[in-house]
């Protein structure tokens, strides 16, 4: 029988999806999108089920993805722009 294999010790990278940087994920805001109901909520917890999109936490990025609706086609939804102002507020607290 194979031998379990060991989790990475590195931290995982992701992309944001206004600017394409990558970056590490616990560097980067996420959001998710609910399996059943399709809302987008932001995640500060990054730990909520569904389909997930990253921004970096600045406003220039979160002003980018509004403009180009990133978030909305990496989610495959329509998201708020309150979701995206909620999120960058309670970064910069």
């Amino acid at each position: 029988m194979p031998k379990p294999r060991k989790r990475s010790p590195h931290s995982p990278i992701r992309r944001c999806a206004a600017c394409r940087r990558t970056a590490p994920k616990s560097e980067l805001l996420r959001f998710v999108r609910a399996p059943h109901t399709l809302q987008v909520q932001f995640d500060p917890t990054q730990k909520l089920p569904g389909r997930g999109a990253y921004l970096c936490p600045q406003a220039a990025c979160v002003r980018m993805a509004l403009k180009r609706n990133s978030l909305d086609r990496v989610l495959k939804t329509k998201v708020e722009e309150r979701i995206l102002q909620e999120a960058l507020h309670a970064v910069h607290n």
